[in-house]
This record gives C-alpha cells, structure tokens and sequence, in this order.
C-alpha cells in the first residue's frame, strides 16, 4: 500500500482500517476513507470546534468610552474663563466678594477637570488591557484559520471520494462542512476588524500618554500658579502660561475625542 499524505486537518477524520501518527506523536489519529459514515461527521464535529474568543472583548468598548471622556473634558475646560475671572479681581470686585467668588469656581473647575481626568485614565488602563488581549485573539485566530483550511481541505476530499456513501449521511457532512466554511470566513473578517479596532485603540492611547505625561500635569501646575498667585494680571507670564497650556491641553483633547 503507498503511504497515506494527510493535509492539515486529516488528523480529525476516521478511517476503519489504517491509522496515522499525528506530528507531535501524542496519539494515534485516523486517515480519512473513501465513505463517509457516522464516525466521519462525528470527527469533523470534533474539528469545527473553536476555542472561545474572551468575553472582555464581547463586552467592552475602551476606544467609546476613550473618546467619550475626551469629549466631556473639553466641555468642562471650554467653560473655564481666565479672563473672566481675573477681570474680577480688582477693588470693586474684592469689595463685593466677586473676587473670592471667582477664585473658587476656578479652583473647583480644576477639581472637576482631574475628576474627570481619572475617569479617563481608568479607560485608557481598560484600553492597554483590551489592546493585549485582541493581540492575543488575534494571534489564535490566525492559528484557527491554519487548522481549519486543513480541516475543510480534507473534508473536500473526503466528499469528493465519497460516491458510495449513503445519501443521508453525505447531506449531513455536507451541512457540516458548510457551517465550518463559514466559520472560516467569519474568522478572516474578525481578523480584519480586530486589526483595525487594534490600530485605532494603539493610536488612542498613544495620545492619551501625551496628555498623561505632559500636557495635563502642565494645565496643572499653571493653573496652580493663578490659584494661588497674588497679582495675576491679564496679560502676566502666569495667565499666558495658563492660557497656551489651557489650548494645547483642549486641542489634543479633541484629536482624541474624534479619532
């Protein structure tokens, strides 16, 4: 008898007479026959079985909620008026009490601005984790489809050599094969949008690591500085200071809410 070649995939296929070593020798496995039967179907139901994919992905959506705390930020920072405040430190102003009055909702705007801001950075953290594990899917997924090209290969064939098989049983193989090829097909499109879900969140929170690392804790410092300066002037270093910060802080901010 010519040796048996077994495709990737033959491994899940029975035969009644010959057996075949799997590569890694940890069982024997079936070759495939000529007929296809009961054990046949059940094989190939073995093989359409595919690893779950993790519920975290099913059931998150860092990139959403990024960008939706983005967005509420720069609401939040386009309500903050410097200016505003500071025209109101003059004597009139420290008279009524408006002086006081507007020093305290600066400072409690830049409360809520931080506020926020840890909200933010609890998505991005879910986001750097998300980021690992559609790596990782992506990978299995990838794997997946190099076993079940084999598995449909050898289904092929099997069918094709099939001819004396009972009818019944070929619909069945048929039906199973089928449902496998779509399989297969739904994995290459999962592939593809995991790949861009990936790209868009690596580009997310590459922008949010700016605003971490620098742009944020810059807003702060100067915001800091009118807090508890004396004589902030309308036009002194403090409040430019402020004000480039302020800007920078809101642009970035809103690349990230619409990226």
């Amino acid at each position: 008898m010519s040796p048996i070649v077994t495709a990737p995939g033959a491994k899940y296929f029975h035969s009644s007479t010959e057996n075949v070593p799997t590569a890694d020798h940890v069982e024997e496995q079936p070759a495939l026959t000529q007929a296809i039967d009961d054990k046949a179907i059940a094989a190939l139901d073995m093989a359409a079985r595919s690893p779950k994919m993790n519920n975290d992905i099913l059931s998150s959506a860092p990139a959403r909620d990024i960008r939706s705390f983005a967005n509420e930020l720069v609401e939040m920072l386009e309500e903050i008026d410097l200016q505003k405040m500071l025209r109101k430190q003059g004597p009139i102003g420290r008279f009524t009490g408006a002086a006081v009055e507007a020093r305290l909702k600066f400072e409690l705007a830049s409360h809520r601005v931080a506020d926020l801001f840890r909200q933010l950075s609890r998505a991005a953290q879910v986001g750097k984790r998300i980021r690992e594990i559609l790596d990782e899917t992506r990978l299995q997924l990838i794997d997946e489809q190099v076993r079940l090209a084999g598995v449909i290969s050898d289904g092929k064939r099997l069918l094709s050599q099939s001819g004396g098989s009972d009818l019944s049983l070929v619909a069945r193989y048929e039906r199973r094969l089928s449902n496998i090829m779509a399989m297969e097909a739904a994995n290459a499109l999962t592939i593809q949008q995991i790949e861009l879900s990936a790209s868009v969140l690596a580009s997310l929170l590459d922008r949010f690591t700016d605003i971490e690392t620098l742009l944020l804790p810059l807003w702060q410092r100067n915001a800091l500085a009118i807090i508890h300066g004396e004589a902030v002037r309308p036009r002194g270093s403090a409040a430019t200071a402020f004000l480039d910060a302020h800007s920078n802080l809101i642009g970035f901010l809103k690349r990230v809410g619409q990226e």
